[in-house]
């Protein structure tokens, strides 16, 4: 046997097995967190949403496949800012886990929200991210401890640029979105994936104050299937709504957001996959926080699609 041949822990090997899940079977790939809870953050799949987010700080777990080892867990905290001449900007905190792999990156999104009519703007945002990947190996067991290969991974500082613009007009949203226009590496002959993004939204008024909002996020990948995220949420005078998530090639879900006050609200989504996952776990969740630490510009303010 050779000599660097090396034998993992049970923890590791299941989450190993996690890792080549994620990355080689497109079938089995996982959710991005993005798709996950854009809703709470729409920033998060395009930087013309920067300063359109209901509440100025944004903060969230994402767990997915839960009871396998390994599986991907993520959390998010998203400041946003917006001014009365239309400038939005938004400041995104992300840490990210799969099996021995972790990414840490932050992302500045800077929007300009320009009138077009009454009730109508253009949004057209750019962001900047910085991050890096590391894979820990350090916690496997090796024959030969001496080996240089077998120790941390850490690939160098990746900066990515994203591109986005959207469409808010009094009862629907549109927009298009384009993320890693320049493809920074992350390990040597390994890059970061470019993504197009197309989403829209409508709001529909109901009897008794409430509302049906209705949206669809439809994401292409280099290399991977097209993924179509469709969600409809039915909700109470802004004060609390409960909705559904459908994804046809990964998951199904529901999710609830309740809103004590009108600077604060708190939300939780519950998906269930629609892949060979569901031999392997039932469930992924999403659970976070949001609320506003200054008053709300009075003008240039988009009807409120997101959650």
């Amino acid at each position: 046997m050779n000599k660097h041949t090396s034998f993992l822990k049970p923890g590791w090997a299941a989450g190993l097995l996690t890792l080549m899940l994620a990355t080689s079977l497109p079938a089995l790939a996982q959710q991005h967190p993005s798709l996950d809870n854009y809703l709470f953050t729409p920033v998060a799949i395009s930087p013309a949403n920067a300063g359109n987010q209901n509440q100025d700080l944004v903060s969230l777990v994402d767990a997915q496949w839960i009871g396998l080892p390994g599986a991907p867990r993520t959390g998010v905290i998203s400041a946003d800012y917006k001014n009365l001449r239309g400038l939005g900007l938004n400041l995104m905190l992300v840490s990210d886990a799969i099996g021995p792999a972790s990414s840490q990156y932050v992302g500045i999104s800077g929007a300009y929200h320009l009138p077009i009519g009454e009730h109508t703007t253009l949004s057209t945002g750019l962001r900047i991210t910085l991050g890096q990947t590391t894979v820990d190996l350090e916690n496997e067991t090796y024959y030969d401890g001496l080996d240089p290969s077998i120790y941390n991974l850490q690939g160098p500082l990746m900066a990515n640029v994203d591109v986005g613009t959207t469409l808010n007009a009094k009862s629907f949203y549109a927009g298009i979105s384009f993320k890693n226009l320049n493809r920074a590496q992350i390990y040597q002959n390994n890059y970061t994936a470019q993504v197009l993004q197309v989403f829209g939204g409508h709001r529909y008024p109901l009897k008794n104050d409430w509302t049906l909002k209705s949206s669809f996020l439809l994401t292409g990948t280099n290399n991977a299937p097209a993924d179509l995220n469709l969600h409809a949420f039915l909700e109470r005078d802004g004060y609390w709504g409960i909705g559904a998530h459908y994804s046809p090639a990964d998951e199904m879900g529901i999710l609830f957001r309740l809103n004590p006050a009108s600077d604060f609200h708190l939300f939780y989504q519950y998906n269930f996959p629609l892949t060979d996952l569901v031999y392997l776990t039932r469930s992924s969740h999403v659970a976070g926080v949001a609320f506003s630490i200054s008053p709300k510009v009075s003008s240039l303010t988009s009807p409120r699609y997101f959650l």
